[in-house]
């Protein structure tokens, strides 16, 4: 409803990926807050896509903004606890990701550019034994 009051919409793009053993809550959580990032991200009308996709030996899920990207100097900060580039942010979320995605030995990685940034978390898949 944040999204349409502010002329943004959110797509999913979801390929066919194995089932991965995770936890629901967390994962809901890790969405939540990279998805309300990224809405913070666009100043005005945009786009956000969520996809899903097998990369070689893991199952990625993507959330690109159409937002002005992030600066180099900040990119190196993200993460860190208590830094934030919102008014009223805690710098708790991309902390709660990070321990989210290492609970479930998964990675984050962010690509950024002027027509907007993603954020990739790459799930490993189980080789079974």
């Amino acid at each position: 409803a944040k999204a349409i009051s502010m002329d943004q919409y959110i797509r999913a793009e979801l390929d066919d990926v194995p089932n991965l053993l995770l936890d629901e809550r967390e994962i809901r959580q890790l969405l939540l807050n990279l998805v309300n990032n990224a809405l913070e991200a666009m100043c005005s009308s945009g786009e956000i896509v969520i996809k899903t996709f097998l990369e070689k030996e893991n199952v990625v899920l993507a959330i690109k903004d159409q937002g002005q990207g992030i600066k180099r100097e900040i990119l190196d900060k993200l993460g860190k606890p208590f830094f934030t580039t919102k008014e009223q942010g805690t710098g708790l979320g991309l902390v709660v990701c990070n321990r989210i995605a290492l609970r479930h030995k998964a990675e984050i990685s962010i690509v950024t550019a002027a027509s907007g940034t993603t954020f990739c978390v790459r799930f490993p898949i189980p080789v079974d034994k």
